[in-house]
């Protein structure tokens, strides 16, 4: 049973808290996420592309760990530069083609956002508090921003 899906098809299966050294390089593991907190909300970026607002994530390169994979994605996307992510955990998503992948997702909490340069992917950034009418954001990754929330509060 999924605990959300989005628009294309994506259904977030679970989410599931664990330190990196407890990580399998064998599980089907696809990009990382970058969750960045500054204050109260959450850094999302405006995704050109699929006219849609989103957690920094991508695709790991080839020889990239999950963590330089989550780094790059949030500079590319964001322009943003944070070397002390910490990974909080996976969260295990079905492709709509019925593939089951686990990303990575790696926190920082950071005291300022740097200026944001637009790019071929990214039209705009914006720290979100997870409840002002933003237009659509995607369900995946508002379950993994509310899922990252409950996880600092406890910890």
């Amino acid at each position: 049973m999924s605990i959300t899906s989005n628009k294309d098809g994506f259904e977030l299966l679970a989410c599931i808290a664990m330190k990196e050294d407890e990580l399998r390089m064998d599980e089907p593991l696809a990009g990382s996420y970058a969750v960045i907190k500054c204050g109260e909300r959450y850094l999302i970026c405006f995704n050109k592309w699929r006219k849609q607002w989103e957690v920094p994530a991508g695709g790991r390169e080839e020889g990239e760990t999950p963590k330089e994979c989550a780094m790059r994605e949030l500079f590319e996307e964001t322009s943003q530069i944070v070397n002390d992510l910490e990974f909080i955990g996976l969260i295990k998503v079905k492709r709509p083609n019925g593939e089951i992948k686990y990303n990575p997702i790696y926190y920082a909490n950071v005291g300022e956002i740097i200026p944001f340069e637009a790019n071929e992917e990214t039209e705009k950034i914006l720290l979100w508090d997870l409840i002002d009418d933003i237009g659509y954001m995607d369900e995946v990754d508002k379950e993994v921003l509310e899922w990252c929330k409950a996880i600092s509060a406890s910890g």
